[in-house]
């Protein structure tokens, strides 16, 4: 198995274990992804299929990689730190973020809104991976209801 041979390769440089977990994560998900445009870019269903399913099999393969623990912060009770009703702040967002952030109110696919901007796929999805990690969500929906609610869009 190549991702094993993965996990290997790194340990043996002295890799501890979330950075071997890390490396093999992204890397697979990289593959998996460049697989799925291959399957789409070639509008061959039965290749289209195989290199799907190879994707799904190589993420399968793949242990989820958890931040390290953070040290609690414990609360005392009162009014939020901003003031009453304060809001916490929208992250900030690079330009072309907002830009796609905003994109992702429609909807367009993101292959639709990688080319009105003139960008890759990848590019978007690279983007759109950001704007989850930035806003604590895991979809395009809790994605825009949280910029929303934020403010922020």
């Amino acid at each position: 198995m190549r991702v094993a041979a993965l996990r290997g390769e790194l340990s043996a440089l002295g890799c501890d274990h979330p950075a071997v977990e890390s490396a093999v994560s992204l890397s697979v998900s990289w593959v998996a992804d460049v697989l799925a445009d291959i399957a789409y870019a070639l509008h061959d269903r039965t290749l289209a299929d195989a290199l799907t399913g190879e994707a799904f099999a190589l993420l399968a393969l793949v242990r989820p990689v958890r931040p390290p623990a953070q040290k609690r912060v414990v609360r005392q009770p009162g009014p939020p730190a901003g003031g009453v009703g304060a809001q916490e702040p929208a992250p900030r967002l690079t330009e072309r973020e907002a830009v796609v952030l905003e994109r992702l109110q429609g909807e367009q696919s993101l292959r639709e809104i990688a080319a009105d901007l003139f960008v890759s796929v990848n590019t978007v999805k690279s983007h759109v991976r950001s704007i989850y990690r930035k806003f604590g969500v895991t979809s395009r929906g809790e994605a825009v209801s949280r910029a929303r609610g934020l403010q922020a869009l």
